[in-house]
């Protein structure tokens, strides 16, 4: 295997120098043009050759104008008047004007940026209409006998960050491969920015929900077990809301999101404590209907909007992300319901998080839909929960829970087979309930009684299936949050026999590898 810009591919034949940004380009426009035709049912030589029939009615009306260099630009002519601020250029005539695909990490960098060009002439080419702001454009400007866009060439000095908000835009192709030369160079923004190289490593890690409603609790406690129970990293999880299921705004909530200074402080303490981290944003629904909705099950109304406050919310996360040092970033846990529906958005999602993010990046896809995703190929890493339902025996023995895995695992190579990559397991957990086996994602089950045993016997099944597997890139034990404890029933393993099982396993994997 093989890493371009923190995109994994296996590796294969010999490749010409220059083609690394050709293909990580050429790999997301590859699941966009498989959405144009297949998407909706048509074959793929189909939906070409309609394509080609269309264009004969309006090659007949133009006259077959001439093409290349002689043909005249329509695109108009424009001089800018000066820089407002928001990165806002002003023409003359009063237009106002954003680059699109740039977004600047302060107003010092976007003063350094855009006062070069006041007083000059351009060629304005207009993409879109700001969604919040009607009055304001946002599209390319063009030197007068220059085929690159100013656009292109303010990412490729590292001058701006990457970030579009469509992903129907013309410039998607050239101002991403901008942004990869840019970063490839460290130049400008990415001098700093901490890389991530090569193949992501075997993770041995525990999962902590950053669940405390008062700001000032810390995490320390928590992430202590997490390094002692052999871990070396930490999966910070932390939660954004829709106030229903149907709901396009996601917001913060101030008593169940953490704060951004709490986050940074349990970020640093972590890796104080030796640890790498990780981190996961999750959408949950604030009020729900029924017991059937959960984010697996979003469908918003206005899909534009939804999508620009999440690509908003994932872009600020992967600032705190680059600022703290964190190496693994998450684009999502388990939106079952859009991960097919909108293949188009995930593309745009994951370039925008390149576009400001140096760290490896993956989603969590849940244990029963991994075969869905078509976007693993832009990730650095396949990930997904294990509330795999291994018998159902609410008394089940180690024997028939070993059975259970080796089923489990039969299936799992399977699917690393099908993307010829490992995988990871992103949540692996078993709340002290009896009958936790029969179905480990339902902390609901039996809460009225306590079974740390059966809890410790689905880890040790897991443990004597898993423990050699060489197409798994390891797990993250699944949760550290509660305090633990003989009549816990929570999936904590603290003072449980479940404890020391996950800690054996951690230190033979250590051996291992």
């Amino acid at each position: 295997m093989s890493v371009l810009f923190g995109i994994v591919r296996p590796a294969g034949r010999m490749e010409r120098p220059g083609d690394e940004n050709t293909r990580c380009f050429r790999k997301s426009r590859e699941i966009e043009a498989e959405s144009d035709s297949t998407w909706k049912g048509e074959g793929r030589k189909r939906a070409e050759m309609r394509k080609i029939l269309s264009l004969f009615p309006c090659l007949l009306l133009l006259g077959f104008p001439p093409q290349g260099p002689g043909r005249a630009d329509s695109r108009p002519l424009v001089r800018v008047k000066g820089v407002q601020p928001g990165a806002t250029l002003l023409l003359e005539g009063g237009l106002r004007i954003r680059l699109l695909g740039l977004e600047f990490p302060s107003p010092e960098w976007a003063k350094k940026a855009l006062e070069p060009l006041v007083g000059r002439e351009f060629r304005w080419q207009e993409e879109e209409v700001d969604v919040d702001r009607p009055k304001l454009r946002r599209g390319l400007l063009f030197r007068k006998k220059a085929e690159d866009s100013v656009n292109a060439e303010l990412l490729e000095q590292g001058l701006a960050w990457f970030r579009l908000r469509s992903g129907r835009d013309k410039a998607f192709p050239s101002l991403r491969m901008a942004l990869f030369r840019a970063r490839g160079a460290k130049k400008g923004i990415w001098n700093k920015v901490p890389m991530a190289r090569g193949n992501p490593p075997f993770f041995r890690g525990g999962v902590l929900g950053l669940y405390y409603k008062e700001s000032r609790l810390d995490y320390h406690k928590q992430l202590r077990r997490i390094r002692d129970i052999g871990a070396d990293w930490a999966l910070l999880l932390l939660t954004v809301f829709v106030p229903k299921v149907d709901s396009s705004r996601i917001v913060k909530d101030p008593n169940r999101t953490v704060q951004d200074a709490r986050l940074k402080e349990t970020i640093r303490y972590a890796k104080g404590l030796g640890l790498k981290v990780a981190l996961m944003p999750i959408v949950l629904i604030k009020e729900s209907d029924n017991d059937e909705d959960w984010r697996g099950t979003l469908r918003p109304k206005d899909p534009i909007r939804f999508w620009l406050d999440y690509d908003k919310q994932l872009c600020h996360y992967a600032d705190v992300a680059r600022e703290s040092g964190v190496e693994l970033l998450f684009i999502g846990s388990e939106l079952c319901s859009l991960e097919e529906k909108y293949p188009k958005a995930w593309p745009r999602i994951i370039a925008n998080l390149r576009g400001r993010y140096g760290g490896w990046l993956s989603y969590s896809v849940n244990w029963d839909h991994y075969d869905v995703p078509r976007f693993w190929g832009l990730l650095d890493c396949v990930g997904l929960t294990a509330y795999f339902e291994l018998t159902e025996n609410k008394k089940a023995s180690l024997q028939e829970l070993v059975e259970g895995w080796k089923k489990v695992r039969k299936e799992l190579e399977g699917v690393s087979k099908a993307l010829e990559r490992p995988v990871f397991l992103t949540e692996l957990g078993y709340p002290s309930q009896e009958g936790a086996n029969t179905a480990p994602w339902n902390y609901l089950l039996a809460k009225d009684k306590p079974d740390p045993e059966e809890q410790a016997r689905c880890f040790e099944a897991f443990a004597k299936v898993m423990k050699d597997a060489k197409f798994l890139q390891g797990a993250f034990i699944f949760d550290f949050f509660e305090e633990g404890g003989s009549e816990d029933t929570t999936y904590a393993l603290w003072g449980k026999r479940a404890w020391w099982v996950v800690r054996d396993l951690f230190r033979d994997w250590a051996k291992q590898r």
